[in-house]
């Protein structure tokens, strides 16, 4: 009888550790909060969510902190919809010099469940998953259509950040949603809380293998 208590009991634990989500690295982590910051003086913050997209936060802090994004303009705004920057040529063609990994549920990434709503930060890409680096739009309406499509990343955390949001999205536009009038990026800094990330960029993986 001892022998058959002691196995129910293991079978016991061992079912309910299966049962157990992965645990959270960044669980204990306060979420980086980025001051977005314009030319006009005024600004965004937005809390960024480190258990909806680690390595995509990891990187925009990396490139915020270093002042990749300082003077770069709002070169597409699509009223209603979206405002899109973080381009150093200005144009939609423009990066870092890599890509990261999108992370996102159609490009088998299951853990950003973060909707596209208003003042939702998320990733640009081309029509490859994995060809998200510097370029970034801030929603100013609600799209749950782009949801699983786009690493969502953070968000704004107040109604002053919204305002500013919707001064910049109120700047009349061409016809391919080119700003009439210049407006720029003073600067973005992240606070990180005293806590370091490192990012992973596509193709680090395959050299750390290599090296191994």
């Amino acid at each position: 009888m001892k022998k058959l208590a002691v196995l129910a009991l293991a079978l016991l634990l061992l079912l309910s550790g299966c049962g157990r989500r992965e645990e959270d690295p960044y669980a204990d982590v306060p979420n980086p909060i980025a001051t977005i910051t314009m030319a006009d003086g005024s600004a965004m913050r937005a809390e960024l969510y480190l258990t909806y997209a680690p390595n995509t936060v990891a990187n925009f802090i990396e490139l915020a902190n270093k002042g990749f994004y300082d003077g770069l303009e709002v070169f597409r705004i699509v009223p209603g919809a979206f405002v899109q920057t973080g381009d150093p040529k200005n144009n939609g063609t423009g990066g870092p010099g890599y890509a990261i990994r999108g992370e996102f549920s159609e490009n088998g990434y299951r853990k950003n469940t973060l909707t596209h709503a208003r003042g939702v930060l998320s990733m640009a890409r081309t029509s490859q998953f994995d060809s998200a680096g510097s370029q970034f739009f801030i929603l100013q309406g609600t799209y749950p259509e782009y949801d699983g499509k786009y690493a969502a990343f953070g968000k704004l955390m107040d109604d002053e950040s919204l305002r500013a949001l919707d001064a910049v999205a109120a700047v009349s536009t061409d016809s391919n949603n080119r700003p009439l009038v210049v407006t720029k990026i003073k600067t973005i800094r992240v606070d990180t809380h005293g806590h370091t990330f490192s990012v992973v960029r596509v193709g680090d993986e395959a050299k750390n293998k290599e090296s191994n």
